[in-house]
């Protein structure tokens, strides 16, 4: 007898340790969104997640969360204000991989004792990177540089220095959608040097290369990129 009632004891904690983790889907309570339509990661913080949403029950402890494989990506336990809405944020979010692609995420109200979704909705992260197709290749072969988080709509330059000074500065297109996405194809080294030369590159949005603007990647072109 005395296992019996036990059982259900161990079956609610456990319950309640995976409501984070697989919290079960309901009829929408109310909406929420993310205050980015994308997030770009930098360094090794992460992005932080601004969250709203209303039409929740007013008093209710909700968990804000980003599902992921095996988990969560992130969450933050929030309490639903008087008029219904919720305000917070999910520090510390990672996009899934390194490369310069928009990731699709998920964030999810969820009610901490009903363990229950109460509302959805998408949004994007992307790191702020540069890659080429294919990593290696001589100087005058012709790959495609991927670029992402850079500012939407705007053009992405490559400032390519040699010896503390530019030879070359070339505009690779536009930024678009709202994770800053580009995708160009021309000549690793799109300029004429020496075959083995090494340059220091700093992608960015300025015409002019400037230490101040912002965002901007700092690499090195050498017989690898």
């Amino acid at each position: 007898m005395q296992m019996s009632k036990k059982v259900p004891l161990v079956l609610s904690a456990l319950t309640a340790l995976g409501a984070l983790i697989a919290a079960p889907a309901a009829s929408a309570a109310g909406t929420v969104s993310t205050t980015q339509a994308c997030f770009v990661a930098e360094g090794n913080e992460g992005v932080s997640v601004g969250v709203s949403g209303s039409g929740f029950n007013p008093g209710e402890a909700v968990f804000a969360q980003i599902p992921a494989p095996g988990g969560l990506a992130g969450f933050s336990e929030a309490t639903v204000a008087p008029d219904g809405t919720v305000n917070t944020t999910i520090e510390h979010v990672f996009p899934g991989g390194i490369d310069p692609v928009a990731e699709e995420m998920k964030i999810q109200i969820a009610g901490v004792l009903s363990q229950q979704v109460l509302a959805e909705s998408s949004f994007q992260i992307t790191n702020l990177a540069v890659n080429t197709e294919p990593a290696v290749a001589p100087f005058n072969k012709v790959v495609k540089y991927n670029f992402a988080g850079f500012r939407p709509g705007k053009p992405i330059f490559g400032h390519f220095q040699r010896g503390g000074h530019v030879v070359l500065t070339y505009k690779f297109g536009k930024a678009s959608g709202p994770c800053g996405i580009l995708h160009a194809k021309t000549r690793l080294f799109p300029g004429h040097g020496p075959r083995n030369a090494k340059y220091k590159v700093q992608f960015d949005d300025s015409k002019k290369l400037s230490k101040k603007v912002s965002p901007k990647i700092i690499t090195g072109l050498g017989s690898t990129f």
